[in-house]
């Protein structure tokens, strides 16, 4: 792995409760923060990905029959299973 070095700083509390779960989770401190760097990265793309549907249905809305479609199609599926 090419791995690089950074050094931030935390306020106390939130330190405090990082050492914590990292003791009981018997992870190193790089390890934490390479996971809730993970994290936040996957929810910024996926953040992202949501902002760009909900421009793309503000420019071209379903009109009332796909939404009626919509409706029907998920009715039919919740209805109840024949298993025998």
């Amino acid at each position: 792995m090419n791995a690089r070095k950074i050094a931030t700083s935390l306020p106390a509390a939130q330190f405090t409760e990082v050492e914590r779960a990292r003791r009981r989770l018997r992870l190193k401190r790089s390890q934490v923060v390479q996971e809730a760097l993970d994290l936040w990265l996957s929810t910024l793309a996926t953040a992202e990905r949501c902002e760009q549907y909900l421009r793309g249905y503000l420019r071209h809305p379903e009109d009332a029959a796909e939404g009626r479609a919509f409706v029907r199609a998920w009715a039919k599926g919740l209805a109840p299973e024949d298993w025998e």
